[in-house]
């Protein structure tokens, strides 16, 4: 028979530093008030005793779960959003923090965030890519929670951490108008996007500014198969252009597939330009020139970010606006010479 190790308790751990319990708790909490030398000694002796922690006991003194929940809303499509949950999973768990994940839709927002109060979550990050909402409503619905979104919401006085779209469409285009493109489509994410609105607001008022006309543009949504069809209809719409500005390294693979069908070339015939950076658009044929969004950057500043407000809870609230960069590789080039392709 397997005799259990009885468990030690925070006396034990004050018994053998030479301590009060009291003070074992403070070292507990990383209070400021405990001398390095008593603090090492309760450390030491915690690391004798196998000493973890009960996570209730935790809760009791510090009125903190060190429980932080993801809100996804309204997410259509999956890809490389697995890689961000793990990015902020990891950034709460080197910050102490165990983080949960809640998927939900825009009707039942407001039923997640009170179970995410219910379960004593410390604090909320919220991706919304496509939540169109007042901050006095979403104030409302959270209810006192703190919450970071994880979006690019110019609108929003509140906390949220995003990659500025307008710098970045803006960057785009005019670095295709560099290369002497003057008929520029557009394939970008479906208009219900806060993202997808506001490349494709850009797009024609960046091209507009400089005395030009936007080409045809289809949106679309993020996935190679959409990205075919998308260009497919750009195609097949009669209209010249001899760039493509496509919403993410996804859609463009399945948009040059579709250039290649038709016997165009890239980017002899016709440059593309995508967002993302993501790891297949370096092994694309050929490799893509993308907008490089770091997304692990965005996942765990959203992550500090929400602990910083839990830590400091009159902080004023801001935005944590991110810049992309231009990442250029061989499906773009200049534009064919003295000519505008007809794709029909």
């Amino acid at each position: 028979m397997v005799v259990k190790k009885k468990k030690s308790t925070i006396r034990d751990v004050a018994k053998l530093a030479g301590v009060s319990y009291q003070t074992v708790s403070r070292v507990m909490n990383e209070s400021e008030s405990v001398a390095e030398e008593t603090r090492r000694r309760v450390l030491q002796a915690m690391k004798e005793l196998d000493f973890v922690p009960s996570k209730v006991a935790r809760m009791l003194t510090t009125h903190r779960s060190h429980t932080l929940e993801l809100v996804v809303v309204s997410i259509r499509h999956g890809g490389r959003f697995a890689e961000s949950i793990k990015s902020m999973a990891l950034a709460a768990r080197d910050a102490g923090y165990d983080l949960l994940v809640t998927m939900t839709t825009r009707e039942e927002l407001g039923a997640a965030l009170e179970n995410a109060a219910a379960r004593l979550v410390d604090g909320v990050i919220m991706h919304a890519p496509s939540l169109d909402i007042s901050d006095e409503d979403l104030l409302e619905i959270a209810g006192g929670m703190p919450l970071v979104r994880r979006d690019y919401v110019p609108t929003s006085k509140l906390a949220w951490v995003g990659f500025d779209q307008i710098y970045a469409t803006r960057m785009a285009v005019e670095y295709l108008i560099k290369l002497g493109h003057r008929q520029i489509a557009a394939i970008p994410p479906t208009l219900d996007l806060i993202n997808g609105h506001l490349r494709h607001t850009v797009w024609r008022e960046t091209l507009l500014h400089h005395g030009l006309q936007p080409g045809p543009m289809c949106a679309s949504q993020y996935t190679f198969t959409n990205g075919h069809a998308a260009m497919q209809q750009l195609l097949a719409s009669g209209q010249p252009f001899t760039a493509v500005m496509v919403g993410s390294d996804t859609m463009a693979l399945g948009a040059m597939r579709a250039l290649r069908e038709h016997g165009l070339r890239i980017p002899a015939d016709v440059s593309v330009i995508s967002f993302d950076n993501a790891e297949l658009a370096a092994y694309t044929e050929p490799p893509l020139t993308t907008i490089d969004f770091n997304f692990g950057q965005q996942d765990t500043t959203a992550v500090k970010y929400l602990i910083e407000i839990l830590n400091n809870p009159d902080m004023k609230l801001h935005q944590r606006i991110l810049l992309p960069d231009l990442i250029v590789r061989e499906s773009t080039g200049e534009a064919p010479a003295g000519r505008v392709a007809e794709h029909s």
